[in-house]
């Protein structure tokens, strides 16, 4: 199905101390097949070179959000796009260069008001093993279980006419997944949502250096979403056990892993990665 020409698409970035990271997601951007409309660099509060970096490129538009949390800086670059589709990912994220345009692509079926895509982890071993692992279990969960509306944060896009119906509704609560809480709200009113994993994002890997505790807390924010709306889906489950279990799998992975050098080594498994530290719940 050709684009649709009528269609405009703004990207939006929530960012916070993000020095590290946005560049790479931004040069990846710049070299999308076709452009998107607008990038939003949505500034919480950072305290580094994150502003500063985001000024560097022409094609970036600066909104600050004062009120500190994910979801707050999300809104603030939703509610402040001007275009028909708002697409989102995170600083850490490095997406396909053909991404907007499978994006437009996907939109131009007018049946489809949200799209989410698979993600690989871009500084660990093994990318495309990992994944053909993540697609293969979202799309079993798309496919599979309709009652587990889901959509990836840091790898989606939204019909701009279905942000504003829903967003009122949406909830604030910091010990939820804001991505899950509008996939919700979306599927309760009837909005569709497409899995296609076209729309791949390359992601970091960084969630694994959390400790065992502050993972776990992480990854049980799943369920509490769904019971924050009176829901108990088994795919809800199915991914908390998932992700569990890929933090086993990935943390000695994760930990003896050098970027730099791209290879694994017991000096680096002894030294670790320092877990990165935010405000609140992101």
């Amino acid at each position: 199905m050709p684009n649709d020409n009528s269609l405009t698409l703004s990207i939006v970035i929530p960012v916070y101390n993000e020095e590290n990271h946005l560049k790479h997601c931004l040069d990846a951007i710049a070299c999308q097949t076709v452009m998107p409309d607008e990038v939003l660099v949505v500034d919480n509060n950072s305290t580094d070179k994150t502003v500063e970096i985001a000024k560097s490129y022409p094609f970036v538009k600066i909104i600050h959000e004062s009120k500190q949390g994910i979801v707050y800086a999300r809104n603030a670059g939703f509610n402040s796009a001007s275009t028909s589709i708002i697409g989102r990912v995170d600083a850490d994220n490095i997406v396909v260069k053909t991404w907007v345009e499978q994006v437009l692509r996907l939109f131009s079926d007018e049946s489809v008001s949200a799209v989410t895509g698979p993600m690989y982890f871009y500084d660990m071993p093994l990318q495309e093993d990992n994944v053909f692992a993540e697609h293969i279990f979202k799309k079993s969960l798309y496919k599979f279980n309709k009652n587990f509306p889901f959509l990836a944060g840091n790898n989606m896009a939204i019909r701009a006419t279905a942000w504003h119906a829903v967003k009122t509704n949406t909830c604030h609560e910091q010990t939820i997944h804001e991505d899950i809480d509008l996939a919700i709200h979306l599927h309760a009113s009837g909005y569709k949502i497409v899995y296609d994993a076209s729309i791949r994002s390359g992601t970091s890997a960084r969630r694994f250096d959390d400790p065992p505790a502050k993972f776990m807390k992480y990854i049980k924010m799943m369920t509490n979403t769904f019971k924050h709306h009176d829901l108990n889906p088994v795919g809800a489950h199915v991914a908390e056990v998932a992700y569990s279990m890929g933090y086993v799998a990935f943390w000695p992975l994760r930990r003896s892993y050098d970027q730099k050098t791209g290879k694994r080594s017991v000096q680096q498994f002894i030294r670790g990665h320092k877990p990165r530290k935010n405000p609140m719940h992101s």
